[in-house]
């Protein structure tokens, strides 16, 4: 029996404009059981998201787990350890990727490696700063690094980062078919580890849990949940794990799913 159900947002829930639909953000608000957000986004845009549904009593895990929020009310935070910045942000420089560096104060401080040529592609527009200082003069704690860059170079640098943190990797999803993140994290800034924290929080057992993804981050959580939902048009591999694979995003997949599931009258 499904108690709490917790979904991906961007690709799972938005549309081709990359909005959350009427009907989504309607089926949102008359589940019979709690609601969560669970995003890789930062919260200055995953709460563009919250705003857009206006469900001032849902869940929402952000920055892939780093963030665990009950509305606008933070429960709990992981934040990336000091001691691994510096060395991360070097060996972004050394590969030729921009080491983009989350903050507490909601910004992204970018540290371009010299004679970068590639276009710089700006995830978070609002927010993202190319910062020219040394990393010991950062303003803010840091949640997350982030490498997004061609696939070919994340595939070139991956081992090496593995092998240099091991678990505070991790892949990140594949964007526009050709570009993927590669993210170090607290190792507890982790989808599922944050969802099952919410879980216990909530006292609420992981078979009673539905989740709702599209993406490579999205696979260890679709994998201990009770039920795991999961968009057309995701990879293969995170097809896999699903227990159901529903209409893609932007044709209201998962709202059309949890209509059927909870027989809502929307």
């Amino acid at each position: 029996m499904v108690k709490i159900v917790g979904s991906d947002i961007g690709g799972t829930l938005t549309n081709k404009e990359n909005r959350i639909s009427p009907l989504t953000k309607k089926v949102i608000h008359s589940l019979p059981v709690p609601f969560c957000f669970i995003t890789g986004f930062n919260r200055y845009i995953a709460f563009k998201y919250f705003d857009m549904v206006g469900k001032e009593d849902a869940f929402m895990i952000a920055q892939n787990g780093a963030f665990v929020y009950q509305g606008k009310k933070l429960l709990m935070y992981s934040l990336l350890d000091r001691r691994f910045v510096k060395e991360i942000v070097d060996f972004g420089l050394k590969n030729n990727c921009i080491a983009r560096v989350f903050c507490t104060d909601n910004n992204v401080y970018c540290f371009v490696p010299e004679g970068y040529t590639e276009e710089r592609l700006r995830w978070d527009t609002p927010i993202y700063r190319v910062f020219e200082k040394g990393v010991d003069e950062l303003p803010a704690d840091v949640i997350q690094i982030g490498f997004f860059e061609k696939l070919e170079k994340i595939n070139r640098v991956k081992k090496e980062a593995y092998e240099r943190f091991g678990d505070i990797v991790v892949e990140g999803p594949l964007l526009y078919g050709t570009h993927q993140w590669l993210e170090f994290n607290n190792p507890a800034a982790k989808k599922h580890i944050a969802f099952k924290k919410l879980l216990d929080y909530l006292n609420i057992d992981l078979k009673d849990a539905m989740y709702c993804g599209d993406n490579y981050n999205d696979i260890e959580l679709l994998k201990i949940v009770g039920l795991s939902v999961v968009v057309n048009g995701a990879p293969e591999d995170v097809k896999k794990v699903a227990d159901r694979v529903v209409d893609a995003g932007f044709n209201d997949g998962v709202a059309k799913f949890l209509i059927e599931y909870f027989n809502l009258k929307v």
